[in-house]
């Protein structure tokens, strides 16, 4: 099995800064440049065969993303242009979940309901866990760095389970939570935040092969497809 994590392009919330973080919101769009990003990265997954991979569009056979509403709206070009039907992923949303601090209080927020989400996605397959309410738990507020790691755990068994099989995943998922993925996949964890990170740039694109149930990294944080004026962090 092979699987490639890529991250969402560049969202509202990430061009925020410690001036303006107080404009952060629950469930971000993309920017101008997002959109751009987004797109450059479905006409190389388009019009690119990767190293080794004797099929179009990098051989991908199942595409996974996060439900967050910057996950959603960078899968869309790409999966349109490769031909494939997305399947929402809960467990693949940033770390944190759907919050917003106010003051000392932070509150919680359901996210998109799943008519929300088939109104403006309507080829997406949604899992039952995307209900009329949403799909987060509101009242977990923020999630906790050890729910995070658990969640990240889940997602690497899961992965794990069917490494034997000749399937190639694609996980469009957020910066945060990739890193503690790749942890989890590499028997890192539990550890403690940012002391080692794995960092994607929006876009970016890394490779594991499972050679005998067994996670290979072949690269990491691929932004080849962007131009350097067109990279973001």
């Amino acid at each position: 099995m092979r699987v490639y994590l890529i991250r969402h392009a560049q969202s509202e919330n990430n061009v925020l800064t410690d001036e303006t973080l107080y404009m952060r919101k629950v469930d971000p769009s993309l920017t101008e440049l997002g959109f751009e990003q987004a797109q450059y990265l479905a006409d190389f997954l388009e019009n690119t065969t990767d190293l080794g991979v004797d099929a179009p569009h990098f051989g991908i056979t199942h595409f996974y993303c996060s439900a967050m509403f910057r996950a959603l709206l960078t899968s869309q070009p790409v999966t349109q242009a490769i031909g494939m039907k997305p399947r929402v992923w809960v467990n693949l949303h940033e770390k944190g979940g759907m919050f917003l601090r106010e003051g000392r209080q932070i509150n919680g927020f359901s996210g998109m309901t799943r008519g929300a989400i088939l109104k403006d996605f309507p080829d997406y397959d949604l899992p039952d866990d995307v209900t009329d309410y949403g799909w987060y738990d509101h009242t977990v507020g923020m999630e906790t760095e050890t729910r995070g790691m658990f969640r990240a755990i889940e997602v690497a068994n899961s992965l794990r389970e069917r490494s034997n099989s000749d399937d190639v995943l694609a996980l469009v998922s957020h910066a945060g939570f990739l890193d503690i993925l790749m942890k989890a996949i590499f028997d890192q964890l539990p550890s403690e935040p940012y002391t080692m990170r794995y960092y994607h740039y929006n876009t970016a694109i890394t490779r594991i092969d499972y050679v005998n149930q067994r996670p290979v990294l072949h690269y990491h944080n691929r932004v080849d497809h962007l131009p350097h004026d067109k990279r973001s962090a």
